[in-house]
């Protein structure tokens, strides 16, 4: 299986694979491909000629880029934007033009969107049909325009059945629902769809990227024209003097009702004007040519003494705006209050300074802006290299293979691990004094409930137990000690829910995370267990794809690349605000309640990221050995973390310092008192 691309288009009636205005590029950095697809749309018709070169400069200034996938989709649409501008200040305005951009960037099966002015992305999965736009968003606003662009990023997984649909002038003529009807029958089936349905568009391009087996990917059949017709290209028309048509196109099924060739599309490049000399038209007089060529004489003389002064003095205005613009947007990230904010005036800041540098490779100014925002963003990507890692466990000669290490939570002054190997939870003491000691394995029969595959553990630290969750729905305790073993505890209607894939306790309750029933269960304490009936905290939510929980009076769950937090029901602003790149396959979720602090084992990504309560991104964690990650664990006082790996259990301090900020943080809710109130 890979990420295949389709695509078809149709120009003046005329079905093309390749279309005009569609880029497909990858960049190859290290051992990283990327694979870059940039849609232009035109604003007007008269912008239609300027498409193509649009897409081709974005594409172009992505490849050189050596930033994360936002960092250089944003630098990429702001230079062509700022080009594109420059354009419009020269030109007269009904010669002004304006373009917008869909940009996908496809990496590992997933793909990252970017959104400005007009166009619209389809994305049809799991969660059913969503609509990308940049409607009512700041991003509305087009490439060339006056005003400054804020893309929309968007990240989506192009895997088990995903589609993503790029079009162009399509849902205005067809509807959304005919749209959502062609996705819906599938990735294999739904470009062939499309096409059914978009017989009678003059001009229009539809890209689909799906998850398929297929080596390369065939140009759509139309399903209704001859097939001598559909592979050729209809012939321009184009008049003579008189008005006669010269080069007509043959009778087409799809033309305009009442002629016989549709008008065709503005050309891509403008054409060079011809001019004609009538047959009566008398030769010039030999002395109106010698005036000629002295004017032309004196007017190469006035070029060549006063051209270079022109010259100078206009590349220097072409230096000196960009470097104020720059010094601009410097003013602006000093000022901006949300590091998302200050992170996207900083690339506008380089994206200023090369231009600068173009015209002036050697300008101190330049270099002092271009340093600058280099280590302010440095500042704000936080990223802190842990030296070598403290070993606490390696399971190679402690514990009896196979493990296959699933989740680590501390509590009671010890480490707490299950894994799937043999269905088995092991108490692990973190000074590493004395040996692992196994207090639970599948198969064996604890208080007359037969154990089964462990699912999920939480700490419950108002009754100092660990309580622990298996495959067939049986809750289990075990005193901090260990000393008493398994003991099965009450869960009412346990069996009624549709998943338990993480569990989670607080201030004596238990919360069970039930993704495809799209809720947080909430069990009160009922004697020694939970025998009490269950509340939903959200009421039904989107959180089919969450994989952890974690519960302060807030509640937060870890999705396949974001984090997210409820309160009363309803999700709150987004969660690591700031962050130089989405999270990518997270494995595990743990809060350091002391300082209302949250930390991620990112997998994808190799490594922690840290974030405060408020949703601000504060730093992030990088280390060789966090090429494994399976699980984290906070100590008490919130001055270790606990690192699972697939070989073992290691350790690293994080100090006080270490915890404060890197950057100017947004503005948060303040973080927990001692009695927070429950989660509701």
């Amino acid at each position: 299986m890979g990420i295949w691309v389709g695509r078809y288009s149709i120009v003046d009636w005329q079905v093309r694979e390749h279309g005009p205005w569609l880029v497909d590029r990858q960049r190859q950095r290290e051992e990283e491909t990327l694979r870059l697809l940039v849609l232009a749309e035109p604003v007007d018709r008269r912008s239609a000629e300027f498409c193509t070169e649009v897409a081709e400069a974005v594409a172009a200034l992505f490849a050189r880029e050596a930033l994360s996938i936002t960092g250089g989709l944003l630098r990429a649409l702001r230079q062509a934007h700022a080009n594109l501008a420059e354009w419009n200040r020269r030109s007269l305005r009904e010669h002004r033009v304006a373009v917008g951009v869909t940009c996908v960037v496809i990496r590992d099966g997933g793909a990252t969107i970017a959104q400005v002015g007009p166009g619209i992305a389809y994305l049809s999965g799991p969660r059913g049909l969503v609509r990308l736009t940049t409607a009512g968003l700041p991003a509305t606003a087009p490439l060339g325009g006056n005003d400054p662009i804020e893309p929309r990023f968007t990240t989506a997984e192009i895997a088990g059945g995903s589609v993503l649909l790029l079009t162009t002038a399509v849902e205005q003529v067809v509807g959304e629902e005919e749209i959502a009807a062609a996705l819906h029958a599938g990735p294999e089936r739904a470009l062939a769809e499309l096409f059914r349905r978009t017989g009678g568009v003059r001009d229009m391009t539809a890209v689909l990227i799906a998850e398929m087996d297929i080596d390369e990917p065939e140009p759509p059949r139309p399903l209704d024209v001859d097939e001598s017709i559909a592979g050729r290209e209809v012939a321009m028309a184009d008049l003579d003097g008189s008005g006669r048509e010269i080069a007509p196109g043959p009778q087409r099924p799809w033309a305009r009702r009442g002629s016989d060739r549709p008008v065709p599309l503005p050309a891509i490049r403008r054409p060079a004007r011809t001019v004609g000399r009538r047959p009566d038209e008398a030769s010039l007089p030999w002395r109106w040519l010698g005036l000629g060529a002295l004017a032309l004489a004196l007017l190469a003389l006035l070029v060549w003494t006063a051209g270079p002064g022109l010259l100078r003095e206009d590349r220097q205005a072409k230096l000196d705006r960009a470097v104020a613009t720059a010094q601009a947007q410097m003013a602006t990230a000093d000022a901006a209050p949300r590091i998302e904010d200050q992170r996207a005036a900083l690339h506008a800041v380089l994206a200023a300074t090369e231009r600068a540098r173009a015209l002036a490779p050697n300008d101190q100014r330049v270099s002092a802006l271009e340093s600058q925002a280099h280590a302010r963003l440095t500042l704000l990507d936080a990223v802190t290299e842990v030296g070598a890692l403290t070993p606490v466990l390696k399971f190679d000669g402690a514990l009896t293979a196979p493990v296959m290490p699933l989740a680590l939570v501390a509590g009671g002054g010890a480490l707490w691990m299950i894994e799937t190997g043999r269905g088995r939870l092991f108490r692990i003491d973190p000074a590493g004094r004395t040996p692992p000691l196994e207090l639970y394995r599948a198969g064996t029969t604890y208080g007359g409930v037969a154990a089964r595959e462990p699912m999920s553990i939480a700490w419950d630290a108002t009754a100092a137990r660990l309580l622990l969750l298996d495959a067939g729905r049986a809750l289990f305790a075990i005193a901090d000690d260990g000393a008493r073993g398994p003991r099965p505890l009450p869960l009412r209607g346990a069996s009624d829910l549709r998943s338990a894939v993480s569990i989670a306790a607080y201030l004596g309750n238990l919360y069970v995370l039930d993704p495809p029933g799209g809720e947080i269960w909430r069990y009160l304490p009922a004697a020694e267990g939970f025998d009490s009936e269950r509340t939903g905290i959200l009421g039904g939510g989107e959180i089919a794809t969450t994989a952890a929980l974690a519960v302060d009076g807030d509640v937060y769950v870890l999705d396949q690349s974001r984090l997210r937090r409820f309160r009363q029901g309803r999700e709150t602003v987004p969660m690591f605000d700031g962050i130089d790149t989405p999270l990518k396959a997270p494995v595990a979720l743990v809060e350091d309640t002391l300082r209302g602090l949250l930390y991620v084992a990112d997998r994808g990504h190799r490594r922690i990221v840290v974030g405060d309560r408020g949703g601000a991104f504060l730093r992030q964690y990088r280390q060789p050995d966090f090429a494994d990650l399976r699980g984290l664990a906070v100590a008490a006082d919130g001055t270790r973390l606990y690192v699972l790996s697939g070989d073992g259990i290691a350790a690293f301090d994080v100090t006080p310092s270490a915890a404060a900020p890197a950057a100017p943080a947004p503005t948060a809710t303040p973080a927990p008192t001692a009695t927070p109130a429950p989660a509701r």
